[in-house]
């Protein structure tokens, strides 16, 4: 049945396109209150430690998480009131406002988001330093790093265009180098996703014949998401695809990407406050087969575990008939 309250001189595919856009907005907003959440808990966690000056750097990371992703949020809501608000008059209608870009408001929101995409590929290149490219085995990360600064270079040159008045992220030079930078860093996280989960399957593959016990939450399939920022990953891939075909679930996709961002490396941070991760030192005692402990007082950024069960394992050691492996906690 026909809404004969409905625009008359809209296709139905511009009302969709147009629901699209509202209905991006509420994702986004609970989005934020999923980030806003994750920033509570983990600046409560390091409120709670015995802080060292790491500590206080991780503290500074996750509150400009949160800061950009205020900042993004509101933004993006308020593009929304100008869309359907103050310009509802706008020749072409809210569809033709939106393609606009939103003026000040919607360029701030977008540069906003674009630098939140360097902090969370930043802590996933470390993360996968930290599980194959240490020891001196540095060879291992040249590609991430080089796919990581080809990114932060195409991002900084579509921050410039995007300030150049009458070009906008849909703009045939703006997508040129919109779909180049986030194709590299969702390909950066796509390769670094299968790597670390890779290495988490064969660490609970070897794991399975020293674990005594319940080891499951050190290398589980949560933690294989988690570690390798997955959440961010799926996001990136459905807004790559909807942008590159001009499709309206962008729209749906994109705010949504903006606050995985800051969700992503706050999944990783809360799990190495909990002691629930692996840290570098966990890491190498593990490869060696000596003892390891994840220590939960530890004051190395990104290594500082909380509280969790002791865990005695066995593992192949200079003492065969009894040699053990101790993970106390954990930490990433």
């Amino acid at each position: 049945m026909s809404n004969p309250y409905a625009p008359p001189n809209e296709t139905s595919f511009e009302l969709y396109n147009e629901r699209t856009i509202i209905d991006g907005l509420f994702l986004g907003a609970i989005a934020y209150g999923v980030h806003l959440t994750l920033f509570i808990w983990c600046f409560h966690l390091l409120l709670q430690k015995k802080k060292s000056r790491p500590d206080y750097l991780l503290m500074l990371y996750v509150s400009l998480l949160f800061i950009m992703g205020n900042i993004g949020n509101g933004t993006n809501i308020k593009v929304g009131e100008l869309t359907f608000v103050d310009n509802r008059n706008f020749p072409g209608g809210p569809n033709a406002f939106f393609a606009t870009g939103g003026g000040p408001v919607g360029l701030t929101c977008n540069v906003v988001y674009i630098i939140n995409t360097w902090f969370q590929d930043g802590l996933l290149l470390y993360r996968f330093w930290m599980f194959f490219a240490r020891d001196g085995r540095w060879y291992f990360a040249l590609l991430p790093g080089i796919m990581f600064l080809a990114s932060v270079a195409l991002s900084l040159i579509l921050i410039v265009m995007l300030c150049v008045p009458g070009i906008t992220l849909w703009s045939t030079i703006s997508i040129n180098l919109a779909i180049p930078y986030w194709s590299i860093s969702i390909a950066l996280n796509v390769i670094i996703t299968a790597c670390i989960s890779a290495r988490l399957l064969y660490m609970r593959y070897q794991m399975r014949n020293a674990l005594v016990g319940s080891g499951s939450e050190y290398i589980s399939v949560t933690s294989m998401m988690v570690e390798s920022a997955a959440i961010y990953t799926v996001n990136g891939l459905i807004f790559l695809v909807s942008y590159a075909v001009n499709s309206p679930i962008q729209n749906l996709a994109l705010p949504v990407l903006g606050q995985t961002q800051s969700i992503a490396p706050l999944l990783i941070i809360l799990r190495v406050l909990q002691g629930r991760a692996w840290s570098s030192s966990s890491l190498a005692k593990f490869q060696t087969g000596t003892d390891v402990k994840f220590n939960n007082n530890s004051t190395t950024m990104l290594q500082s575990g909380g509280t969790g069960p002791t865990l005695t394992m066995r593992s192949k050691g200079a003492n065969e008939s009894n040699p053990s492996f101790k993970a106390e906690g954990a930490a990433v």
